[in-house]
């Protein structure tokens, strides 16, 4: 994540991409799912681009952790 404020500030103003962000419910990393398409919110909107602008990719397993969180998870079961 770039800016942290900004990217918070910027979930806050557009609600409903929220279903395009994933946190992770351990280290609440948050980042853009990798599912996310190209153009989010209609066909001229530029949501998607401000979300890889605020965010980098997260990709979360079948527990909805982040991969590094579900290796130490993992590791310690």
């Amino acid at each position: 994540m770039k800016y942290k404020k900004d990217s918070e500030r910027y979930l806050k103003m557009y609600p409903e991409l929220l279903k395009w962000i994933n946190e992770c419910p351990l280290c609440h990393s948050k980042g853009y799912k990798t599912e996310m398409p190209d153009h989010v919110g209609g066909e001229h909107s530029i949501a998607a681009y401000n979300l890889k602008k605020y965010f980098k990719q997260l990709e979360v397993d079948e527990n909805g952790f982040c991969l590094q969180c579900s290796k130490v998870y993992n590791q310690n079961r």
